[in-house]
């Protein structure tokens, strides 16, 4: 399997960045896995026993990582037009990211309090200013310079620190599906082992903002190499598992995916396809 872990410079990330593919920003809100989470009724989106939502099929147990297990797993379609503009270190220091700024910055973008996009930038910034759990280190980049900046100070005291991405290839891209599908395990999974890790999440915001974090202990990455049903489309890319849940907030829709008692088993999950996993020795 091709490695996906790469010597990380800012040239490269913003190219990198900016040919990610791109999913609807609450598909990364449900990887967010602290005790901070509000608990979910996700009754609704059941029928007939299955989740109509296809985007809760990315959870998944830790004894199913291996080679030749399938599972249902859905990765979005890329929607370019849904792409919030980057912004440079200059432009966003520029501006507060606060939530006692809020009223402040949805005038600054017209915004409405009360409206859908008012109500996501109040929770972003809500979760970028929450103190992580014990054990736990996060932060919120608001610019490409600074998430790069901030991970190498993070997890890394040097620059050999790499970035890990999910990739989708078909022969013919004209037959590339982003539906449900049942993928297998095509080779053994690959655990990268003695590393620190953060997972970083694009949160709704009227200019890009990823969520990134990650704990000291008790996490797993591997990469993945997965085959559809058909033979025809191949998904590269990392997974975590985190092997202790016991602060996960009761009701995260990662156990009732899984049908595991809270808090009970490691939950293991794929990455939606604008995320970013840093990785670093």
């Amino acid at each position: 399997m091709a490695s996906l872990r790469f010597s990380v410079t800012f040239p490269a990330l913003l190219f990198l960045l900016l040919s990610l593919w791109v999913v609807e920003a609450h598909t990364s809100r449900k990887l967010i896995s602290n005790n901070d989470q509000e608990g979910q009724n996700i009754s609704h989106l059941f029928k007939d026993g299955v989740f109509e939502d296809p985007t809760m099929y990315m959870f998944f147990k830790i004894d199913d990582l291996k080679l030749g297990t399938k599972l249902p797993i859905y990765f979005d379609k890329n929607d370019l037009r849904k792409v919030p503009p980057f912004l440079t270190r200059q432009e966003a220091d520029l501006i507060p990211f606060s939530e006692s700024k809020l009223d402040l910055l949805l005038n600054h973008f017209s915004i409405s309090k009360d409206s859908p996009q008012g109500k996501a930038m109040k929770e972003t910034l809500q979760r970028c200013d929450f103190k992580g759990i014990e054990g736990e280190y996060k932060f919120c980049g608001t610019s490409l310079e600074s998430m790069l900046d901030l991970a190498k100070k993070t997890i890394a005291s040097n620059a050999d620190i790499k970035v890990m991405t999910t990739k989708v290839t078909v022969p013919d891209q004209n037959t590339i599906s982003y539906a449900l599908l049942n993928y297998t395990f095509a080779e053994a999974p690959k655990a990268l082992h003695g590393i620190k890790v953060l997972g970083c999440h694009r949160m709704p915001y009227p200019y890009v903002v990823y969520y990134c974090h990650g704990h000291k202990s008790g996490t797993k990455v591997f990469e993945v190499n997965l085959m559809s049903e058909d033979g025809i489309q191949r998904v590269v890319g990392p997974v975590v598992c985190h092997m202790d849940t016991s602060m996960w907030n009761a009701d995260h829709v990662a156990f009732k995916v899984l049908k595991i008692e809270p808090r009970s088993a490691p939950v293991c999950h794929f990455f939606p396809l604008d995320n970013i996993v840093w990785v670093a020795k």
